[in-house]
Order: structure tokens, then sequence, then C-alpha cells
């Protein structure tokens, strides 16, 4: 019972993931809309569910009108969780292509700055070196003269230079979270980096998006199948330990699985009536389930025998 349990949990879980992100990705596809998507993608999510396990409940008897729509419905509502899911996770990777790019733009905004901040170091330092030369080429009174003439000039250079040191010094430390920022986004697609190396040989941009689409594409193909599938498999299994639902055993399986337990204790020799009942669970006639379940063992052993 509780793996039957465990089962409608996993189940109910996967569906549950699979149908936020299914309506999250549809709303970023209509996002005008967001509260009538939201309502109609929670309501197909548990009618898409509800339907699959309905049709497995009532599979023999529904009319052939009937099982066919309601497996194209089916059908077509995962498509549209897939198409939703799609879009989720999509949207997740452009989101966060977006911020490195946004990113990368203040960052060169600042470095140009600053290098026009360099220049500016640059060519004052290139005006006091042709002072210098002026004054080195001058003699005896003219030395003094020219040198008395440079000096408003030489101090405007030099606060130039100043203003400059500080203002790269500021800039350096605008453009530090920046660049963190960006190592920490480059770290985050990593990942899909060393996957988009692998299946294409290079990461760049294009390669990276192939990669992303792969990996989205194996998710889609899991995501919503799996939800279906389980809940089926949930159904079948209370089916069973209900006895509304019987699942023969396999006559060959169990003499496999009775050799392998003779084999695996040579020691003591195990009587067939015996495994049966401990294996099956004989010890607990008094529960009707597992009576039950016994009762399709030995029917199955009986109609082997008279074939």
């Amino acid at each position: 019972m509780a793996f039957t349990i465990g089962l409608l949990f996993s189940a109910l879980a996967v569906s549950a993931v699979a149908a936020y992100f299914s309506i999250v990705g549809l709303v970023t596809i209509f996002p005008t809309a967001a509260i009538p998507i939201i309502v109609m993608g929670s309501v197909l999510e548990v009618a898409k569910l509800i339907t699959a396990a309905w049709l497995y409940r009532n599979w023999a008897k529904a009319n052939v009108l009937l099982k066919t729509y309601f497996t194209t419905a089916v059908v077509v509502l995962s498509i549209i969780t897939s198409l939703g899911i799609f879009g989720f996770l999509s949207r997740a990777h452009i989101d966060q292509t977006a911020a490195n790019f946004d990113y990368e733009v203040q960052v060169e905004v600042v470095e140009f700055r600053l290098q026009a901040e360099q220049q500016k170091i640059t060519n004052a330092q290139n005006r006091i070196q042709g002072l210098d030369d002026t004054l080195a080429t001058s003699l005896g009174k003219d030395k003094n003269y020219v040198n008395k003439t440079q000096e408003e000039e030489r101090a405007e250079l030099a606060i130039i230079i100043d203003n400059s040191i500080k203002r790269i010094d500021e800039l350096n430390q605008e453009l530090l979270p920046m660049r963190r920022d960006i190592a920490k986004q480059e770290a985050e697609l990593g990942p899909i980096n060393y996957i988009a190396e692998l299946f294409f040989g290079t990461k760049d941009t294009k390669s990276v998006d192939k990669a992303v689409r792969i990996v989205i594409m194996l998710l889609i193909f899991v995501f919503d199948p799996l939800a279906i599938l389980l809940v089926v498999a949930a159904n079948m299994s209370f089916l069973e330990r209900r006895g509304e639902s019987i699942t023969f055993l396999d006559e060959k399986a169990v003499y496999k699985e009775f050799i392998k337990d003779t084999e695996s204790s040579p020691e003591k020799e195990i009587d067939p009536e015996d495994w049966v009942a401990n294996k099956y669970g004989k010890d607990s006639a008094m529960d009707p389930e597992k009576e039950k379940m016994l009762k399709w063992l030995i029917d199955k052993k009986m109609r082997g025998m008279k074939e």
C-alpha cells in the first residue's frame, strides 16, 4: 500500500510541477490575459488527468467515439502543456542571457569612460613632456622666463591628471561589482556551455541556444507524458488492491523467482506452497485484498495446468 501511495504522490507531484510550468509558460505567451490563462490552464490540467484516469478505468465499456475524442483531447492537452513548459524554460534562458547582456553593455560604457580618462592623462603627460623639452632647450634668462610662463599651464595639467586618476578610481569601483555579476552569470551558464561544446564543438551563442532547445525538448518529452502515465499507473494499483482489476502473474516469472530463491538458500529445502504463501501473503488470509491476490495466483496456476 505504501508503494501505491508513493506512486500516487509522485504522479500528483509531477503533474503539479508540469501544470505550474505550463501555466506560467502560457502566461508568457499571452501576457495580456494572465488571469484567464491561469484559470483556463488550471482547469484543463486537472481535466486532462481526470480524463486519462477515466479512459483507463472505462476503456472496455466506452464507445469508439468517446474513446477517440477523449484520447485526442488528452494528446492535444499534453501538447499544449509541453508548449507551455517550452515557453517557461525558454523565457528563463532568455532572461538569464538578457541579464548578462545588460551587464556587458554597462561594462562597455564604463570602460569607454575609463579609456577617455586615461587618454586625458596621456595627453596631459605628453604636454608636460613638451614643456620639459622647451624648458631644456632654453638658456640663461630665457630659461627662467620660460619656466615662469609654464607654471600656470603645468598646474592645470597636474589638476587634470589628479582629477582623471580620481575618476578612474571611481569608475573601477563602479566596474568591480559589474564584473563580478558577469562572472557569476557566466558561471551559471557554464553547464549549458559545456553541453553546447559536447554537441556542437563550440560554445558560441548559436550553439548554446541549440543546446538549450535540445535540453528543453528532452524535458518536455518526459515531463507531461510521465505525469499522465503515473496517474494511470496509480489507478492500476488502486483498482488491483480493491479487486476491480486483475493482473495475473506470469507462470514463468513466478517459477524463475522461486528457482532464484531456492538457489540462494541451497542449505535448506523450500516447499513451493510455503514459498507462495510467504510471497503473496497467505498468512494474512483474513485480509480480503491479499486473499484476492492469492486467488488470482491459484486461478492462473490452475488454468496453466489445464492448458
